[in-house]
């Protein structure tokens, strides 16, 4: 199972690292390839556009920083400014910055899919602190705290419920 925490995925820091995970992919520690791994199977799922944003910001810099003496690679760059990039797209730089904004957005949303494609066992929240602890009848539930929470199995029984349960509103969120 991979380390990362489903409600604290944070893009910058893996686009960041992006160039480190291709470099030093040899030398990885488990822990960075798990993680580099759910980073590449989400951007493969970005549309170009996006994708091309993100890496002319985060990819194409030339400003390393943060080098690792353990596998002799920088560890992270510097992203490109804005600015710079608002002139190669013709538009505003706060109009980049959105874009750039929504591209890591999207990024996000994919890596936390991939997190739950992976993932073996699950739980479901309304939101941030509502989470469904016992299904009664049709449509009828008791939601709780997290630590109440029901766990469920990622086998092909439970995939109706799992449909049941995202058409009412729940987030299927994967459990560590």
């Amino acid at each position: 199972m991979t380390s990362l925490l489903y409600d604290s995925i944070r893009p910058i820091y893996f686009l960041k690292r992006w160039r480190y995970f291709e470099a030093a992919r040899y030398e990885l520690s488990s822990i960075e390839l798990e993680n580099a791994k759910v980073f590449f199977h989400a951007l493969r799922q970005l549309d170009d556009n996006d994708r091309l944003i993100l890496m002319d910001a985060y990819y194409n810099s030339k400003e390393p920083c943060s080098f690792d003496n353990r596998t002799g690679y920088y560890q992270s760059l510097y992203p490109v400014k804005d600015s710079i990039l608002a002139g190669k797209y013709g538009v505003t730089v706060d109009r980049f910055a959105s874009m750039r904004r929504i591209a890591m957005m999207q990024l996000e949303k994919e890596m936390k899919k991939v997190l739950c494609m992976i993932s073996s066992k699950f739980i479901f929240r309304l939101n941030k602190q509502l989470y469904l602890v016992k299904v009664l009848e049709k449509q009828q539930f008791i939601l709780g705290d997290k630590s109440q929470a029901i766990e469920f199995s990622n086998s092909e029984e439970n995939k109706k419920i799992f449909l049941d349960m995202m058409v009412l509103g729940f987030e299927k969120v994967p459990v560590n």
